[in-house]
C-alpha cells in the first residue's frame, strides 16, 4: 500500500519513539545523550545526514540492544574463545533447517565475497558480474589480475539473467538479488531457471547469489535460493546482519551452501573471528522475527514516500525491494552529491556505467527523509 504524505508525516512520532527505545547505549550518560540526540534529529558526523551506506536508520531492535547490554560484563575479557559463536552457527542452521556444516560465519560479508573470488576464479576462470551491482567481488578480481566481464543491466535496471548465463563457462557468476544499487529483484522461478540452465550447460561454473537485502523485499517478490545451493555444489548464497538487522557496526555475515563449497572459500581467505557481543546480538536479532517484519514495513512505507516524491519531480525510479533507491536524476551523480552535501546530506557514490545520470540514495528514518526530500526538491528544481 502506497504511503500518502499525510499518513507518512502522521507516523513520524511513532518512528521517533521506536528509535528512542533502540538508542540505549552501554557507555555512560554522555555517550547515551549524544546517541539519543542523534536518533532524534537524524544528524550524525558533524551535522551531515548519511544517506550513502545502506545502513538501517533505526539500528538494532530493542531486544537486541537489551541482549548486548545484558552481556556486557567482565566476561568480555575472556573472549579468545568467544561465547555464543557456536550457538549462533547452530541457530542459523536450525533457522534454515540445515546442518552446521552448511553455515560459514564471517566478520561481515566482505571476507566471503573476497574469499569466493580467490577460491573459484583465476587463470582461465573469469569473474562475471552485472554492472552496476555490489562491487567487492569485482574489485577483488581486478586486484588479483583475474579476467572480468561486466554486463549491462536491462532497460528496467534489473540484472539480465539470460545474458549472465550466456557468459558461462566462467570461474564464477555473481548475482545480487535484490540488486544493489538498483533495488530490483528476480522472483524464484527466474532465479531457478537461471541456475538450472547454467548447471546443465556449464556445471563447473560457480554461482554466487548475494541475498544481503532479502529481508527488505516485498512479500512474494522473491525467495531464498538456499534450496538450489543445497542441491548444487557450485551454488552458494551469502547473507548479512548489517542491513535489516541493524548490526553493520558488529560486522557479521554468513554463507550457506554445501560443506565442500564453504570449505573452499574458508581455505582461500580468512573469515575473521566473530566476537562475543556480535554473536549474541546476531543470535537475538535472528530470532526476533517480529522486529524484522516491523523493520521491513517501516522501510517500505518510507521507500514509497520517497519514491513517490521523486516521481512527482519527474524522475524515473525503478521499484525497489531494498533500503535504498536508484534515481535517474538526469545529471552526473557527482554534481548532485556535491549539491546535496552543501545542504548537509550525503548520498551515494558513483555507480559506473550509470554515474552520469543516476544516484543511489539510502533510506533513513521518517524524520530524515522528510527533511531530505525537501533538499532534493531544492537541488533538482
Amino acid at each position: 500500500m502506497k504511503t500518502t504524505r499525510r499518513g507518512f508525516v502522521g507516523t513520524l512520532a511513532l518512528g521517533a519513539a521506536a528509535s528512542a527505545v533502540s538508542s540505549a547505549t552501554l557507555f555512560g550518560r554522555k555517550a547515551q545523550a549524544q546517541t539519543v540526540e542523534a536518533h532524534k534529529t537524524g544528524i550524525y558526523d558533524g551535522g551531515v545526514m548519511q544517506l550513502n551506506q545502506n545502513e538501517s536508520a533505526r539500528g538494532p531492535g530493542p531486544n537486541t540492544m537489551q541482549a548486548i547490554h545484558t552481556h556486557t560484563t567482565k566476561r568480555v575479557g575472556r573472549g579468545y574463545s568467544p561465547d555464543h559463536v557456536n550457538e549462533l552457527r547452530q541457530s542459523l542452521a536450525d533457522n534454515y533447517n540445515v546442518g552446521t556444516e552448511n553455515v560459514q560465519l564471517a566478520t561481515g560479508s566482505t571476507p566471503l565475497l573476497q574469499g569466493s573470488v580467490r577460491a573459484f576464479c583465476g587463470e582461465g576462470k573469469k569473474f562475471v558480474t552485472p554492472m552496476p551491482t555490489y562491487s567487492t567481488s569485482l574489485s577483488t578480481a581486478r586486484s588479483l589480475g583475474i579476467e572480468t566481464v561486466e554486463l549491462d543491466l536491462t532497460r528496467g535496471l534489473a540484472v539480465d539473467l539470460d545474458t549472465l548465463a550466456d557468459n558461462a563457462p566462467a570461474g564464477m557468476l555473481y548475482l545480487c538479488n535484490p540488486n544493489n544499487p538498483t533495488g530490483t529483484v528476480h522472483g524464484p522461478d527466474a532465479v531457478e531457471g537461471f541456475v538450472r540452465r547454467v548447471m546443465r550447460d556449464h556445471p563447473d561454473t560457480m554461482i554466487h547469489i548475494d541475498e544481503a537485502y532479502i529481508n527488505y523485499a516485498d512479500p512474494g517478490a522473491m525467495e531464498t535460493a538456499l534450496p538450489l545451493a543445497l542441491e548444487f555444489e557450485n551454488v552458494f548464497i551469502t547473507r548479512s546482519f548489517s542491513k535489516a538487522h541493524g548490526l553493520a557496526g558488529m560486522r557479521i555475515g554468513y554463507a550457506l551452501g554445501q560443506e565442500q563449497t564453504l570449505s573452499a572459500i574458508r581455505r582461500a581467505w580468512g573469515m575473521g573471528d566473530v566476537n562475543m557481543l556480535g554473536a549474541v546480538a546476531a543470535l537475538t536479532a535472528l530470532n526476533d522475527k517480529e522486529h524484522i517484519e516491523w523493520e521491513r514495513q517501516e522501510n517500505a512505507e518510507i521507500r514509497d514516500y520517497v519514491v513517490g516524491a521523486f516521481r512527482e519531480m519527474g524522475c524515473e525510479v525503478p521499484d525497489s525491494h531494498t533500503n535504498h533507491i536508484f534515481v535517474n536524476i538526469g545529471r552526473p551523480a557527482a554534481e548532485f552529491r556535491a549539491a546535496c552535501l552543501e545542504e548537509k546530506i550525503l548520498v551515494g557514490r558513483d555507480f559506473p556505467p550509470l554515474e552520469q545520470s543516476h544516484c543511489r540514495i539510502s533510506l533513513g528514518s521518517r524524520e530524515e527523509m522528510q527533511k531530505a526530500v525537501e533538499v532534493f526538491r531544492k537541488v533538482l528544481s
